[in-house]
């Protein structure tokens, strides 16, 4: 336990000094923060209602719960006071007041006085809660350390094994919503023993040539298949014979007789199967063979290019042509076969396996909601005739193959260390030599700590720990990675630092080397590179020219996937489970593609520098053919699982983000749709205007009623309620136009109202009185807003590039960004440069 215990005396004080160093950050002299303005009440629309309702049990002669209205603040200027009325607020919500049994004001009344008082409580909380642009010392989020690593070592973690980033309510790159126990702590520790272990046994091998493994499946699943089919007809003619079921081969009594209960699935089907033209030269994908497969031992720091060969057969439904690759824990991708039995075609799909997963393996199958078996239900919701036990194959595949690996042009940190100048592998002066493990542990920290040498007395901890570990025993790799793992568990590895103990100056300008990593950080989610740490950061032009050079690089996807995967709140989205065997088009290969499609999507509005309003509105699609089965449209080359960018016709309701499959999931509850949830996201996330929670004891829409109702009839009995009507009034006229699109995101004209299908009505009115009929005519209206989606675009990129909230202290500044990108429409990829430009971004 000696070595443990010098692993806890050298990282356990890093990560106490990191806890002070955060709470030095803070700084403690208030006069330097905001001090925020007053939110006043609307007197003149509040008052008299007041004086109507509430001053006879509030006022001068009566004081109920020790409120008077007749001598009230009406500026919230403190806590003290936006929590009275907040609590006035939720007793007008629940109901509570005015009491049942005095007069009650009429429905549109209350709703006008509370939709007021809500925006006056939730603006005050808002100016309340600002901190004057304080940024909090921040640790690496999931995302980053698997980046972070990547750069370091090649190979990448999954996220899974990476500790929590906690409930996020924000972007995960914020440092007030994140928290360090003792717990992660350990867990990093244990973490990073696994990472260097697998760096000594992985980063010390030379690089692979390129090979071709190719498998021709029948040859493993047909020998198998035909032996099992001799053998039952071997047994069922010895029954006949008069053998006893032991002499038949039989375990018991039972399996025998569930053998000829069941001899149509396991007999007659195979053997139907093997009348299959060209069966001796492919597979079948059926109940028969359920999928083929290949496996190869692959290098963790290379990618791999899976490729099936084969066709369809016949005229199958178009969801039978997409194939699921996976490995039986996790999906790879999905694959539309093109081709047909007389002229196959190959498809293809690139791979990368994470730590601890050296086999790399591809099973291919049908997408279907049962990868076990192609059910009976399932066939016949598509429509496949005759004889229910027979699958009716759809697919043939000729070949598997896997090709790699496939290298980066760009080799990790730790075989720059080890390999300066020459190619990895073979000998190093740093690999077996205890008499130079100080000097590489001292580079490896270096770089781990993003280019800040760490101090003497830290390394010279360090060495002791390996000295120690060696004279207990160890191998030199055991030792140096016990060494490497504390260097992973330490803050200067884990966390962001920007601000030091001694300049409590929270809104001081980043040092060159700091804005680089911010920089690097914000829009590759990884440590910079050699380019970015020697440019002159303080050159205007040359700044410039690196924000241009890291948004073009092929790293910044990094940024496009943990922006906008947040933005579009996939955590919601994978929380909702859809009843599959009701929406049996969405499976586990659509699910996953699905969100994939937003990332596409919003990649091309970054690569092509659109405008943002192609978030409301769009000519084009961006799909891989899974999903452009799944909508029903055209023109989708299946040859890989590439999304490509496809024109729309006129007039097709697809387009933009709120059409695509994740947007309408997530306004769902997995069986049905939900105009609330529709409406409420596109309030927030495209008007700029979140709703105010919902008051407490709000019944769900399901209750609203004991008789089916359609989506519409729910929502509007429930609007009846005065302290619903104000914010549903916004979000459900949105949510109804969306109604045409099912919990999956696709197009419907009926919805089923108990055993019937009833037609969809997606028409409605606007608040500001504007009408619409169709899903096309509400997204007209919504780009007539497309400056708040711009500003809340900005805000929400500022949030994710800063690491803090945007606040009312922040206005001038984001104001400042929206005016100049307005002048080209609101362009995209002008908008994230434009961050990364502000003088916000390069503040502490």
């Amino acid at each position: 336990m000696k070595w443990y215990l010098s692993i806890a005396a050298v990282a356990l004080p890093a990560v106490i000094a990191a806890t002070a160093w955060q709470a030095e950050a803070e700084p403690a002299d208030t006069a330097k923060k905001v001090v925020p303005e007053s939110t006043i009440v609307p007197r003149e629309k509040i008052e008299p209602f007041l004086t109507e309702y509430c001053i006879k049990c509030h006022g001068p002669d009566k004081q109920k719960g020790q409120l008077r209205f007749d001598q009230i603040n009406w500026a919230i200027s403190d806590n003290d006071t936006a929590q009275r009325w907040q609590d006035v607020l939720d007793q007008l919500n629940g109901g509570d007041m005015p009491p049942w049994d005095e007069e009650q004001p009429p429905n549109k009344e209350m709703a006008d006085i509370l939709e007021a008082l809500t925006g006056s409580v939730v603006t005050a909380r808002k100016r309340l809660t600002d901190h004057g642009g304080e940024i909090k010392m921040r640790r690496l989020n999931k995302r980053e350390y698997s980046n972070t690593i990547h750069d370091l070592f090649g190979f990448h973690i999954d996220l899974n094994e990476i500790p929590s980033d906690g409930e996020i309510v924000t972007y995960d790159t914020v440092g007030a919503e994140q928290f360090f126990t003792s717990a992660h702590f350990e867990e990093y520790l244990e973490l990073g023993r696994k990472i260097s272990t697998t760096a000594f046994s992985t980063n010390t091998r030379p690089y692979l040539k390129a090979k071709t493994k190719r498998i021709q499946p029948e040859d493993d699943i047909h020998p198998k298949k035909r032996a099992e089919l001799a053998k039952r007809e071997r047994q069922k003619a010895m029954i006949k014979a008069g053998k006893s079921w032991k002499e038949a081969g039989f375990k018991d009594e039972g399996e025998k007789e569930i053998l000829f209960r069941q001899w149509d699935g396991r007999v007659e089907l195979p053997r139907n199967y093997f009348k299959y033209p060209k069966v001796d030269t492919g597979v079948y994908i059926s109940n028969v063979a359920k999928w083929a497969s290949i496996n190869q031992h692959t290098d963790i720091r290379g990618e791999y290019i899976a490729k099936v060969h084969g066709g369809v057969i016949g005229k199958p439904h178009e969801l039978r042509r997409i194939l699921r690759l996976w490995d039986g824990r996790r999906i790879h991708g999905t694959l539309k076969m093109a081709g047909t039995l007389d002229q196959p075609s190959t498809v293809s799909l690139r791979i990368r396996q994470p730590m601890g997963q050296r086999l790399l393996s591809v099973r291919v199958n049908e997408n279907q909601p049962d990868i076990t078996r192609l059910s009976r239900r399932y066939l016949k919701q598509l429509g496949v005739e005759g004889d229910q036990t027979d699958p009716s194959a759809a697919i043939w595949i000729d070949w598997l193959e896997l090709e790699g690996p496939f290298y980066p042009n760009d080799r990790p940190q730790l075989e720059h260390i080890l390999y300066p100048g020459k190619s990895t592998g073979g000998p190093s002066k740093y690999v077996n030599n205890d008499k130079n493990a100080r000097e590489f542990i001292e580079k490896f920290t270096t770089v781990a700590f993003r280019r800040n040498k760490p101090t003497a007395d830290f390394l010279d901890g360090l060495h002791k720990n390996f000295q120690e570990n060696r004279a207990a025993g160890m191998k030199y790799n055991e030792a140096m990675a016990e060494v490497m793992a504390i260097v992973l568990a330490s803050p200067g590895f884990l966390f962001i630092q920007e601000a030091m103990p001694a300049q409590k100056k929270p809104h001081g300008n980043l040092s060159p080397r700091e804005l680089a990593i911010r920089l690097s950080y914000f829009l590759w989610s990884s440590p910079p590179d050699d380019e970015l740490y020697a440019a002159d950061l303080t050159n205007q032009k040359v700044y410039t020219q690196q924000v241009d050079r890291l948004l073009a690089h092929a790293k910044a996807k990094a940024f496009r996937d943990g922006f906008i995967s947040q933005w579009a709140e996939f955590d919601r989205y994978d929380a909702i489970t859809v009843d599959r065997k009701e929406h049996f088009h969405f499976n586990e290969g659509v699910q996953q593609d699905a969100k994939r499609e937003v990332l596409e999507f919003f990649g091309t509005l970054i690569e092509e520098n659109l405008p943002v309003r192609n978030l409301i509105d769009s000519d084009f699609a961006v799909l891989n053919g899974a999903l452009a089965t799944h909508y029903g449209i055209p023109g989708v080359d299946p040859k890989d699982d590439a999304f490509q960018k496809v024109p729309l016709p006129p007039n097709s309701p697809r387009g933009g983000f709120l059409t695509l499959a994740a947007f309408l999931t997530t306004g769902s509850n997995g069986e049905r749709s939900s105009p609330v949830i529709r409406g409420a996201l596109v309030l927030e996330k495209i008007l700029h205007d979140k709703p105010a929670p919902p008051p407490p004891n709000v019944p769900e829409l399901d209750a609203a009623s004991k008789k089916p109702l359609s989506n519409r009839q729910m929502v509007l009995l429930h609007q009846k309620r005065a302290t619903c009507a104000s914010c549903h009034v916004k979000m459900d006229a949105i949510g109804f136009g969306l109604e045409n699109f099912d919990p999956v995101g696709r197009w419907r004209d009926t919805e089923k109202v108990g055993k019937k299908q009833v037609p969809i009505h997606p028409g409605g009115v606007l608040p500001g009185g504007q009408k619409f009929a169709t899903v096309n005519d509400l997204k007209k209206v919504l780009l007539t807003k497309q400056d708040h989606l711009a500003e809340e675009l900005t805000e929400s990129v500022l949030a994710y590039a800063l690491g803090r909230t945007i606040e009312f202290s922040d206005a001038d500044d984001v104001e400042a960004i929206v005016h100049r990108l307005k002048k080209n429409n609101y362009r995209t990829r002008d908008l994230i440069r434009e961050v990364a430009l502000s003088p916000l971004f390069k503040r502490k």
